[in-house]
């Protein structure tokens, strides 16, 4: 039996779907409107860096670093930094990644080893006024976890969620309930959700019920890198934020440095 990386299942899934997706009438792969007059404006980002391992199977942070700068947001959520089977085992990516891009790192580690740790981070240049890590595992599933903070926005609080959900759609049905759950605690505080959610399918129940519960959503396709046709990399709002803007960056560095593109959005805080 001939056997395929979930990753080359992907592949071909997105080269398939390529020719759907180039009819007249497709959705816009972004949105490029100012901040309204009056409201805060907060750039964010979500990216996958795959451990700082390229599509060229080359072990580069320093190339993850320079296009966390060259995003010049006010924060970051990223996805499965740190080593895990992939990159130089010993290697801090998360204190690298502070230290090269001048932002500050809050690490949120879903594995643990004895030389380095793996999960999700929070990069940002804002006051922190909360940090909580949240545990999504399911089961006996490959162990899952998020970002729970609140940060200040010129002076007003802003609720970050970063996660990275798994590959089955039962599991990742769970772990929506339990941030739906956290955000319904908290109504009255506007709250950014981003991340890998691994949702591929336009369909799917999963970003039907994000949708019902968050304002807006910014989901440019963003994987393979390469030839990006999948929405895999999503920032969700709550009420009283705004997206005016957002696009998956693609340019000869983000295609090289990670399987996913960065997705890029401007907040405006109403």
């Amino acid at each position: 039996m001939i056997r395929f990386s979930r990753e080359r299942v992907e592949r071909i899934a997105s080269a398939l779907r390529a020719a759907g997706a180039r009819r007249p009438g497709r959705r816009p792969e972004g949105r490029f409107n100012p901040v309204p007059d009056g409201l805060v404006g907060v750039s964010v980002a979500t990216w996958n860096i795959h451990s700082c391992v390229g599509l060229d199977a080359r072990f580069a942070p320093d190339r993850v670093a320079q296009v966390i700068r060259d995003l010049d947001v006010d924060l970051i959520g990223l996805q499965e930094i740190g080593w895990h089977h992939r990159g130089e085992p010993g290697l801090d990516q998360f204190a690298y990644l502070e230290r090269a891009t001048g932002l500050t790192a809050y690490a949120g580690p879903t594995k643990h080893n004895e030389r380095a740790h793996y999960g999700n981070a929070l990069l940002t240049r804002l006051p922190v006024r909360s940090f909580t890590g949240v545990d999504l595992s399911i089961g006996r599933r490959e162990p899952r976890g998020a970002i729970d903070a609140v940060v200040e926005a010129q002076g007003r609080p802003l609720r970050v969620i970063v996660a990275h959900l798994g590959l089955d759609p039962w599991e990742r049905a769970e772990q929506i309930s339990v941030i739906l759950s956290r955000v319904a605690a908290q109504p009255g505080l506007p709250t950014l959700f981003m991340g890998d959610l691994n949702e591929w399918t336009p369909t799917s129940p999963r970003l039907r019920r994000l949708g019902e519960f968050f304002a807006d959503v910014a989901d440019p396709r963003s994987f393979h890198a390469r030839l990006p046709t999948l929405r895999l990399d999503r920032i969700y709002v709550s009420e009283g934020l705004q997206i005016p803007a957002f696009e998956s960056v693609r340019t000869a560095l983000t295609r090289r440095a990670s399987d996913h593109l960065p997705v890029r959005a401007t907040l405006a805080l109403t």
